[in-house]
């Protein structure tokens, strides 16, 4: 791929997800005429296949040029797409997948991740070769799913290998595990925060547990682990809500939350997301999700979160109720000149979509990257200029909020600039 601008995203630039019987490029989804797409393969895989950077970046290019040339493709309609100067392909984010073994089955799931599949090729040793071919970029960010990973028989292994890598440097890793199980390799990288985990608990009864996760045993071990896991470096640790039809009364979020108090989970992370499954929310979704943000919030959980399958969702209800108003009504920021942090995807949706934001005076934005660049018809800056002025500070991320929160504080800026509100 020449440096040169043309139609493409980050995932087609620079993701390999490495799934029991494919590659794909991302799990993107997203809605085309009220169908769901994503999660386009970059190739199927069987015994025979060769999974080389030769043949992951014939594909790669094969898709780019078709959407380039107008062509029908698997991406069209995904609202990642950007025409722009791109670098050349090289691997910046890896995903693993590699088998579909799960003892749970979610009903916001699917067969691709519990249906039972073994790995039929071994990650470290197509790293391996990978790294020959020089097909890393420098910091790598590395995320790994499945099914369940602690069912892998070499999980331990495997986990070891790949973190002790020193060229790429696998700089974020993520582990996305249900914490059925306890592992000491998950532990002993959470201790000296190597890793992030993961964690969708979506439920505060045995009831609703049995609906959402589709299994009787694990409930209460999923939270006992939880605390096991968190009590050395509980910023290291997401507690994630998925809201379903099933788990989204008032009642279930207060269970929930009295879990959290119970076992003492208030200083990790919480996301809440919903089903990707449904393109729409309902408005009593929108109140139960503001709710449980709020509720979450006032019984002491500081780092709290809407991921994007919410906020891409909540913004269409509250337009369509007109609830602006009162939404911005308990947004109480007094300065009205905004510095925003970030320039992802997370950051251009706001800058397009937030409510908030239209009644915001935006100064700049602030990333280690890009810096002297223009993102969006704004300036880009080094973090330390927030130092010379006074404005208020939006970070514009769900994943890494807490670190740059961190960062800021350690700048010396006053905690108070930082906007900690619900921003929709």
């Amino acid at each position: 791929m020449v440096s040169k601008k043309y139609i493409s995203c980050e995932d087609l630039q620079g993701s390999v997800y490495f799934a029991p019987r494919a590659l794909r490029h991302c799990c993107q989804r997203f809605f085309v005429n009220g169908k769901m797409q994503g999660d386009v393969e970059i190739f199927k895989i069987n015994n025979s296949t060769k999974i080389n950077y030769t043949n992951i970046l014939e594909k790669k290019n094969e898709l780019v040029k078709k959407l380039n040339n107008k062509e029908k493709t698997p991406c069209d309609g995904c609202p990642k797409l950007e025409n722009k100067i791109w670098d050349n392909f090289k691997i910046k984010k890896i995903s693993i997948e590699v088998h579909s073994k799960c003892n749970a089955r979610c009903s916001y799931c699917s067969d691709i991740f519990y249906g039972g599949l073994n790995p039929i090729y071994k990650i470290t040793e197509i790293i391996d070769e990978l790294k020959k071919e020089s097909a890393f970029d420098d910091e790598v960010s590395l995320t790994w799913g499945g099914g369940e990973p602690v069912l892998l028989k070499d999980f331990d292994e495997m986990c070891l290998k790949i973190l002790s890598i020193k060229k790429p440097k696998f700089d974020d890793v993520r582990i996305y595990s249900n914490s059925f199980i306890y592992n000491k390799t998950i532990k002993k990288f959470l201790d000296n925060k190597r890793i992030i985990l993961t964690t969708s608990t979506d439920c505060g009864t045995q009831e609703t547990f049995e609906k959402v996760r589709g299994v009787k045993k694990g409930f209460l071990d999923m939270f006992n682990n939880l605390k096991k896991y968190s009590n050395k470096s509980p910023e290291k640790v997401i507690i994630k809500y998925i809201i379903t039809d099933d788990n989204k009364s008032l009642n279930e979020i207060k269970n929930f939350v009295n879990l959290i108090e119970k076992y003492k989970l208030q200083k990790c992370n919480f996301e809440i997301s919903t089903d990707y499954k449904n393109e729409n929310l309902s408005l009593k979704t929108a109140k139960s999700l503001i709710y449980f943000y709020n509720l979450l919030s006032k019984k002491g959980a500081k780092f709290v979160f809407f991921d994007d399958h919410v906020l891409k969702r909540i913004v269409n209800v509250i337009k369509e109720n007109n609830l602006e108003k009162e939404i911005l009504n308990h947004i109480k920021i007094e300065n009205n000149n905004i510095v925003i942090w970030g320039t992802g995807y997370y950051a251009k949706y706001l800058l397009r979509k937030s409510i908030f934001l239209k009644k915001k005076n935006i100064s700049f934005f602030v990333d280690k990257k890009n810096i002297g660049k223009n993102f969006m018809n704004y300036k880009v800056k080094e973090p330390e200029s927030i130092l010379k002025n006074k404005n208020s500070i939006l970070i514009a991320s769900s994943t890494y909020w807490r670190e740059i929160y961190n960062h800021i504080v350690d700048l010396g800026v006053d905690k108070r600039r930082i906007i900690r509100s619900l921003v929709i």
